[in-house]
């Protein structure tokens, strides 16, 4: 899965998804988002470029129309949690860019 983070998604969460075989950018690290970027644009961009988002915070991305999967994870996860939240996203029989943003700590 391509996965494009928040920027203040912590490094833990991108290293365990990276272990997985995921391919995680951080929004910050885009030339064209950098660390400031509206989340309108980091919306934009994901779509363009078939990315899930990964953020902390719902109020970021949960009142904006993605065609993409939108995923939270809270803070107090930690990067295993995440890990195990995203595969068990993936098995299952449904289109996450189709539902409202899923809260991983509740998977």
């Amino acid at each position: 899965m391509r996965i494009l983070a928040d920027t203040n998604v912590p490094e833990e969460y991108v290293s365990a998804l990276r272990g997985d075989g995921h391919e995680v950018v951080y929004s910050r690290d885009v030339d064209r988002l950098g660390p400031e970027a509206a989340d309108s644009a980091i919306t934009e961009h994901a779509e363009a470029g078939e990315f899930a988002i990964l953020s902390t915070d719902v109020k970021d991305f949960g009142h904006l129309e993605a065609t993409v999967p939108v995923f939270v994870a809270p803070q107090d996860m930690d990067g295993g949690d995440v890990r195990a939240a995203v595969t068990r996203i993936e098995s299952l029989p449904f289109d996450p860019a189709k539902v409202d943003p899923l809260w991983l700590s509740g998977l």
